[in-house]
């Protein structure tokens, strides 16, 4: 616990635990002789020592709060309460341990994202109740594996998914690429560079961080691509007058993009933070960000379609990290349950205090659980009235879990012999559409497809390369 005294207000009490998020076999990569990128794994020996000095946790008293810290070289962080934000930093002139809390001013500087291959606004049309999104969401444990280039998060954990930086390169010498010019086309070339120049492992996606005095658009990301191996990547754009607090957010929500989410609706997204990490007009103010319903929504849809299968795989950690932690709403081995703060776990009906079930729960969370416990057999737990290639899935009485989800053999005709099944959707033109741009969407004629693909611009081509975008081979 550390105590934060602050003007005009009674110390602040935080409680903190221990943050994971480098692999054992975490990289950084500078420029080699040649411009080869090489890696520093006498850096990595050294920096061994540090990785366990990172905490993030909550301020005692304040269920909307945030306190992010690293004790690597004395203390630096930020603590965030419901409208306010505070930086911490080591004083290095000073005599002793002394340290400067200090309030943190976000500029409303333009926040403005550039989202590849999807310039016009879009929205996901999904028929979930907001707590069957919530239960899909926590099913199971997620890891995005990141790799940064240069010229972390607790805003996650709504999403149960864990941030891993894996590798971080740095040019030193110079660029790869040009980082000048336009967002968007600083993003292509950077997917062209990083997939021809792809270093030793493969993550889930890489981000290029280049520092500009001023610039109309701050990011930019392929939306909805995360596990496309070509398409998944992004640019972040750190400009003077942003705070360090404000760039978090940004990459944040570049994430957001690349996850699935669309931009906030403030009329009927919510979120428990002064501000919605998805709600464009927001980020500069202070206080705690959390992700909306609606983006949670927006995850679970991008999840049941697919679209997360590169996010099941575990990172190795090494095994200093591994000791459990009650109190930091991860299930980790010896734990029953972990109800997260003394505050959570007095209002959970399921866990307690000491990570332990309550007497006569039998689950914690799923479509088959209801107030800890198993719905009764034959309970429908999903179906699917819009598609008719999927199946219905029933609760079995024993697993708070739904049956696993079944759908009509690929191949099968559907839509009036128009289409065909595949992983219980039928695959229509108008349905694809629809799921790119909003309910009403329609299929064009074949003669706009035949026009526009030819371009060989960035609205109509059939992929890209480094030699530029390609046409299409019809058949």
């Amino acid at each position: 616990h550390h105590v934060w005294p602050l003007s005009n207000a009674k110390g602040l009490t935080s409680g903190l635990y221990r943050r994971v998020f480098l692999p054992e076999d975490f990289r950084i990569y500078t420029d080699g002789r040649g411009g080869l990128a090489k890696s520093e794994l006498p850096l990595i020996r050294l920096y061994s020592f540090q990785r366990d000095c990172f905490y993030e946790g909550y301020v005692e008293g304040f269920p909307v709060s945030l306190v992010a810290l690293s004790t690597c070289s004395g203390l630096s962080g930020i603590l965030q309460l419901m409208n306010a934000s505070y930086g911490i930093k080591p004083l290095e002139a000073a005599a002793g341990y002394q340290h400067l809390l200090y309030p943190m001013w976000n500029e409303n500087i333009k926040t403005r994202l550039f989202i590849e291959n999807s310039s016009l606004a879009w929205t996901v049309e999904v028929s979930l109740e907001p707590e069957d999104s919530k239960q899909a969401v926590h099913r199971s444990s997620w890891y995005l594996e990141m790799h940064a280039v240069l010229d972390k998060s607790l805003m996650f954990a709504r999403l149960n998914l864990t941030i891993v930086l894996s590798s971080l390169e740095l040019w030193t010498e110079k660029n790869k690429i040009p980082t000048t010019g336009d967002v968007e086309e600083l993003l292509q070339r950077f997917l062209q560079w990083k997939n021809v120049h792809r270093v030793l492992r493969l993550q889930d996606i890489t981000f290029l961080f280049v520092y500009r005095e001023q610039s109309h658009y701050v990011g930019a990301s392929s939306a909805k691509k995360l596990c496309l191996k070509n398409n998944a990547g992004g640019v972040a754009l750190y400009q003077r007058a942003m705070t360090l607090e404000a760039f978090a957010v940004v990459v944040a929500r570049l994430l957001g993009l690349s996850l699935g989410m669309a931009y906030d609706d403030p009329g009927s997204c919510h979120c428990a933070g002064a501000a919605c990490i998805m709600q464009a007009s927001l980020v500069h103010l202070a206080g705690v960000k959390a992700f909306s319903s609606c983006s949670i929504r927006d995850f679970q849809h991008f999840l049941a379609t697919g679209g997360g299968q590169c996010l099941l795989n575990r990172p190795a950690m090494d095994t200093a990290y591994k000791a459990p932690v009650c109190g930091n709403k991860v299930v980790e081995p010896g734990e029953a349950c972990d109800c997260g703060t003394t505050e959570e776990c007095q209002r959970d009906p399921c866990c307690t205090i000491g990570c332990k079930l309550r007497r006569g729960v039998q689950c914690l969370s799923g479509p088959c659980c209801r107030k800890c416990k198993f719905v009764k057999k034959g309970t429908l737990c999903r179906s699917s009235s819009e598609d008719e290639c999927e199946l219905k899935e029933y609760c079995n009485g024993t697993s708070g879990e739904c049956t696993p989800d079944l759908w009509v053999m690929d191949g099968h005709p559907c839509s009036r012999n128009t289409a065909f099944c595949y992983q219980g959707v039928c695959q229509t033109a108008n349905k694809q559409c629809q799921k790119v741009f909003g309910r009403g969407a329609k299929n064009g004629p074949l003669a706009c497809y035949e026009e526009i693909n030819s371009q060989r611009d960035r609205m109509g081509h059939c992929g890209s390369n480094r030699h530029g975008y390609q046409h299409c081979a019809w058949k």
